[in-house]
């Protein structure tokens, strides 16, 4: 049976696939820098912050599923995280501080990898066990 938690986990897991893989690279194919820049500074907090309510309600409506409640107590906490940080990444990269850049990047890379595979485990391995 498919649950709430877990139908918010494939909307989740859908949203991040759908922002990384198709929204960032098709915004630096078809527009220059600049424009570019602008918009993905404007769209990767909207990001953060959906994923992060998302993990939100996923907690506040996951019933005695602790496999739920970790999942989307670390989006939340993750999507904080990366929310946080957008700031100071940007001011990295319009100092020129490129090692700190990269740094964080990576971070935020990290920690979205890490809940998309979070939240597709939930949704497919652990179906049956939870």
């Amino acid at each position: 049976m498919v649950t709430f938690p877990r139908f918010l986990s494939v909307v989740v897991a859908t949203l991040i696939l759908f922002q990384s893989a198709i929204v960032a690279p098709a915004i630096n194919v078809a527009l220059e820098v600049e424009p570019a820049a602008l918009m993905l500074r404007f769209l990767w907090p909207i990001f953060f912050a959906l994923i992060g309510i998302l993990g939100i309600i996923g907690v506040a409506t996951t019933q005695k599923q602790r496999t739920g409640l970790v999942v989307n107590g670390i989006t939340a906490l993750g999507m904080a995280i990366c929310y946080f940080l957008v700031p100071v990444i940007n001011s990295a990269k319009d100092s020129d501080n490129m090692g700190l850049w990269n740094a964080l990047h990576m971070i935020t890379v990290g920690l979205t990898l890490v809940l998309l595979i979070a939240h597709l485990g939930y949704v497919f391995r652990w179906y049956r066990r939870v």
